[in-house]
This record gives structure tokens, C-alpha cells and sequence, in this order.
């Protein structure tokens, strides 16, 4: 760790590697930048602490550079995820052979549920997909080894295939007297007290997403993998089988863009009316040998992984000389395995207040590899904003403030605590400022991270979307000292970011999207604020709320250049100054 080389601006960062891109995550964090932040604030040996590890990208790439890391998440989907991703199978052959098989033993029959002929030439082939309209079975797409891809109306065979599925008829798959011979979870989306998921729309239990023929699919391919006796390479195949879950539900929309594929898309159980339904082992395929398969996630993995260890005590991991980790389920504020200031350096991704509901979301993931027995006490020791929960915002903002003391009287004196945060409201990020600040950590700067791309949403809504993340930097005093603050007033805090906002337009010198003015103004507002230790002791309105109070007296919105999806034009829109040169005349 080197004093004077600290982050101080965005770092270059491109897509995820497929040791990441393997497994579905919400807001997974850019390995290169976590990187970054880890070879600055720590040094090669220390321990590196990751208290909400989500899906390991921090203890991965802590082990990376050298470091031991320690991850905790109270959610063992974080937990099977995190340590699927960074454990080196021995042999990729290995994998290849247990493959070929399952492949052996099941593919046909899993196949022969999505069988159809091509309306060319009347070869018999195996479905890619089939989709869905309002609950009927719209048509088949589908590859052939002489006419290519092709999509076509469904027809009589298909429907008698389909009838003959959901009435339990074929006897591979099902019982007269028990249904289904394979298990499948069917855990309500509703919470013990009958009080629905937030994040819960038309469907009432996790079987109710996926339909009948994949169900049984899933269901069939999940028991032979269970069947595997090596318990390191049955972690494997059910990190892979886990990962098509969701793509094999009906979560997933036709999209014209890519008519094969499909993904789930937005961050609740949403009901699609035109939906796919893609063959499972085609997804399975996929999921192990193809190119961000198993397979290729395992080469990704530096060689080295093959030694770093996975401890169970702290002070097992905190004597070995070789590089390990060591992975927690539990609560943060429950954890005693620690000791205080033993940790060198902290780098975490905690939940974004309301906008991730990360513990009904690992659901669907956790029911299939049953993982969802205690979900009631992973609910309560959550830390977010969900009223089926009875969490409001006092509530997320207690329990994250206690979450940051025991990480302050972790990590020892005059080490950092890296915080990246991403939600578009001012009110849940100075939560989290304040929560951390009033643990008794120093800041120091904010960094706004852009993605490596921007997505549609946010370059089409002026007001309310963000892109990117927040990094902010702390650290923990060298000595104990008492550190105070006064308050601010909300009318401060809206003539601050008036102003501000209009030296980020004027400096672009063009109108700009809302997004851009949002990531630029937090790091400019905090500096601003850290100057007379003043502290927002309230929960602020929203940037766009504020200024939208100032358009047509300082602010206008204007046309920006067209957007071109598809077929489609959008027409964003800009913030721009009423007048310019006024604010010209003020500068000098």
C-alpha cells in the first residue's frame, strides 16, 4: 500500500471475464476496478475484508493479488455463489467427462420433451425454444442441419406434445399415482406470516414460474447431478444447473433483438405475456461447455487458485503463510469469529437501501438447491428497506450504522474502508455516508465509476436513472478521537446543488442528460460539505426533485440527439440553463 497513490478519478474498465459472467448476479461490481482498489489500500499478506460479499468478486480478486480475503453475506446463495466462483476444479477434463455422461444417461429424454420437425424437410429436430403469448403456445424456433435457423408457427404435433406433457402422459417423467417422479421446489413467495414478497407479481410459488415441461426438465437434470459422488465436482455441475434457473422460466420476453435467447431482465418475479420457454438442455449445454460455460469460468481462474484454501476459524486463516479465505454465513453485526482490528483493509458493495431486494431475489436461485430452510432469519437480518419486512428507512439506516461499527472495530487503526454504493437516491446514499461517518470513520473522497457501457433506461429517462457507481473512501483514524459535526439546513442543501449543477452544465458547455449531472455532483456536494464538517442529519429530497423546483426560473429541458433502437427512435431529454450567459456573468 503506497500513502500517495491513492484513486482520486474513474479507472478504465471493460466487460466481465467468464469466470464473472457465469452465473446471473444483481449489480456484480467490475473485477478490474475491484482490483484496482484492492492493490492500492492493501499490501500482499494482509487480509482483505468483504462483509457483504455478494457474489465474490472481492475475495476473488483479493486472492488475485495475494491477499487473504474473508467474505461474508448472510444469504448462502451469496455464499455457494462466492465459493463456486473461486474454487479451481482439479481437471476441466473431469468436468468434461461427468458431462458426457449425464449426457449419456439423459439427454434424450430431456430432449425429446422440445421435439419438432423442421417444416422444410421434415427432419425430426430438438426446439432451441418455444414461445408464448398470453398463456398459448405461439410458435417454435428451432435449428436445422440443412435450412439454419428457423421460426415457425407451432402446429398440431407440437400442441399434442405439449397436452400430452401437461396431462403427466409421458412415463419417463411422471407417476399415474404421484405426478412428477422427480423433485422440484414449490416454496411460497410469500413470508411465514402469509405477508406477500415485495418483489412478488402474479406468481405465488417458485414452481409457478417455470412451465410444465420445464419444470420436470429441471427436475430430472437436478437429480442426476445430485447423484454425483464427488462432492467437489457435484458443487460444480449445481453451480452450472443453478445458473439456467431463471432462463428456463417464463421470466424470460421474447425480445426481437435476439430471437434465440433469452434473459430475466428486470429485478422482481415479473409476469411476462410473451415470454420463451427454452429447451433445458440446450441451457445446460451451455451452462458447462460453452463459451461462458463451466468449463471455461474453471480455465479462467488463475492456476494458482489450485492451492488457496477455504478455512473455517479466523486464526487458522490468520497463521497460514500460504494465501486462503475464508467464507461466513451470517449477519455482520452477529459475527465473533473476528477479532477487532485484525482486519488490513475493506472493500465492500452493501445493500442500496430499497432498490436490490437481495434476500427474495436469491430465492428463486436458493429454493432449487435448497438452500431457502431458515430464509425467515436470513429476512430479518437483512439489511434494506422493505415494508413486507417492516423495514422502513429509520430501520435500514439502524442497522446499517451498526453493521459499519462492528466493521470500524474490525479493521485496525489507519486502514480503509472502500465503500461503492449505486442508487439514483440522494437519500439512501447519504444514509449510507452517514452510517458510515457516524461509526467513526474519516472521509476522505467520493469517485463516481462509470459502467463499461451505458444502458438503454438510463439514456433514456432525464430524471431518476443513474449509471455507474459510487466509490467513497474512508478510513479509520490512527488514534481514537472524538469527531463531531454540525447539521446542515435542507434550503443549504438545495442552494448547493443548484449551484453545483450549474457549474457541471456549464463546464460540458451543452445540455446533459440527469444521469451525468447525478454522477458528477455527489463527489463535488460531499467535498463541499467535508470542508466545514457539515453533515445532511436529515434525509434529503432527491436531485431531480430539487431541481425540477428551478426549471423554467434556472433550468430547461431540451431535446437531445435521437436515440435509434431497432426499429425504434427515442427522443432523450436534457438539462440546460435558462440563461447561459448569466451564469457567465457570475463565474467572473
Amino acid at each position: 500500500m503506497n500513502e500517495t497513490n491513492s484513486i482520486n478519478e474513474a479507472l478504465p474498465t471493460s466487460g466481465h471475464s467468464p469466470m464473472y459472467v457465469m452465473h446471473k448476479f444483481f449489480a456484480r461490481k467490475q473485477e478490474d476496478v475491484i482490483r484496482e482498489y484492492i492493490q492500492t489500500y492493501s499490501n500482499e499478506g494482509d487480509v482483505v475484508f468483504d462483509p457483504f460479499c455478494g457474489s465474490g468478486v472481492m475475495v476473488a480478486e483479493a486472492l488475485r493479488l495475494g491477499r487473504k480475503a474473508v467474505g461474508v453475506d448472510i444469504n448462502p446463495v451469496a455464499i455457494f455463489i462466492t465459493k463456486n466462483t473461486v474454487k479451481k476444479t482439479s481437471s476441466t477434463e473431469r468436468i468434461v467427462d461427468e458431462f458426457k455422461q449425464i449426457e449419456l444417461e439423459i439427454k434424450q429424454d430431456i430432449e425429446e420433451l422440445y421435439q419438432t420437425t423442421c417444416r422444410k424437410c421434415g427432419k425430426i429436430v430438438s426446439a432451441i425454444c418455444f414461445t408464448w403469448k398470453n398463456r398459448d403456445l405461439i410458435d417454435v424456433r428451432y435449428e436445422c442441419s440443412h435450412h439454419g435457423r428457423l421460426i415457425s408457427p407451432v402446429n398440431d404435433v407440437d400442441l399434442d406434445l405439449l397436452k400430452k406433457i401437461e396431462d403427466g402422459a409421458v412415463s419417463e417423467f411422471f407417476d399415474d399415482r404421484r405426478g412428477c417422479r422427480y423433485w422440484y421446489p414449490t416454496n411460497s413467495l410469500y413470508y411465514s406470516d402469509g405477508t406477500p414478497f415485495l418483489k412478488k407479481e402474479r406468481f405465488n410459488a417458485i414452481n409457478d414460474m417455470f412451465t410444465q415441461r420445464n419444470l420436470v426438465a429441471l427436475a430430472k437434470l437436478l437429480t442426476r447431478i445430485n447423484e454425483i459422488t464427488d462432492s467437489d465436482l457435484k458443487e460444480a455441475f449445481r453451480f452450472a444447473f443453478s445458473s439456467i434457473t431463471h432462463l428456463a422460466s417464463t421470466m424470460t420476453p421474447v425480445r426481437p433483438s435476439r430471437p434465440f435467447s433469452s434473459a430475466w431482465v428486470q429485478q422482481s418475479y415479473w409476469y411476462v405475456t410473451n415470454n420463451m420457454e427454452s429447451n433445458v438442455w440446450k441451457l445446460f449445454e451451455r451452462a458447462v461447455i460453452k463459451r461462458q460455460g463451466l468449463i471455461k469460468a474453471k480455465e479462467d481462474l488463475p492456476k494458482d487458485f489450485e492451492d488457496k484454501q477455504e478455512v473455517k476459524k479466523f486464526d487458522e486463516l490468520a497463521k497460514r503463510e500460504e494465501y486462503a479465505y475464508m467464507l461466513i454465513q451470517s449477519s455482520i453485526n452477529d459475527l465473533e469469529e473476528i477479532p477487532e482490528e485484525s482486519i488490513d483493509c475493506v472493500i465492500t458493495d452493501p445493500p442500496y437501501g430499497h432498490s436490490i431486494q437481495y434476500g427474495e431475489l436469491l430465492y428463486m436461485w436458493g429454493s432449487w438447491l435448497q438452500l431457502m430452510e431458515n430464509f425467515d432469519e436470513i429476512a430479518r437480518g437483512e439489511i434494506v428497506k422493505n415494508p413486507r419486512q417492516e423495514k422502513d428507512d429509520m430501520e435500514y439506516e439502524q442497522m446499517m450504522r451498526k453493521a459499519f461499527r462492528k466493521i470500524f472495530q474490525l479493521l485496525k487503526p489507519g486502514r480503509y474502508c472502500i465503500v461503492t454504493f449505486h442508487n439514483p437516491s440522494l437519500k439512501y446514499r447519504n444514509i449510507l455516508f452517514r452510517s458510515v461517518l457516524l461509526s467513526g470513520f474519516e472521509f476522505e473522497k467520493i469517485v463516481y465509476q462509470p459502467p463499461p457501457r451505458a444502458s438503454v433506461k438510463s439514456l433514456l429517462q432525464p430524471i431518476g436513472s443513474q449509471r455507474g457507481d459510487y466509490f467513497f473512501r474512508f478510513r479509520k483514524p490512527k488514534k481514537k478521537k472524538k469527531l463531531s459535526y454540525k447539521p446542515i439546513k435542507m434550503n443549504n442543501v438545495e442552494e448547493l446543488i443548484v449551484d453545483i449543477t450549474r457549474k457541471i452544465i456549464m463546464d460540458r458547455g451543452k445540455p446533459i442528460h440527469h444521469t451525468d449531472i447525478q454522477n458528477a455532483l455527489d463527489p463535488i456536494l460531499y467535498e463541499e460539505l467535508k470542508k466545514s464538517d457539515l453533515l445532511m442529519t436529515f434525509n434529503p429530497e432527491g436531485v431531480e426533485r430539487i431541481l425540477q423546483k428551478h426549471i423554467g426560473e434556472v433550468f430547461q429541458l431540451v431535446d437531445l440527439d435521437p436515440i435509434r433502437i431497432g426499429n425504434k427512435t427515442f427522443q432523450p431529454k436534457g438539462w440546460w440553463l435558462i440563461d447561459p450567459h448569466l451564469h457567465e456573468k457570475k463565474k467572473e
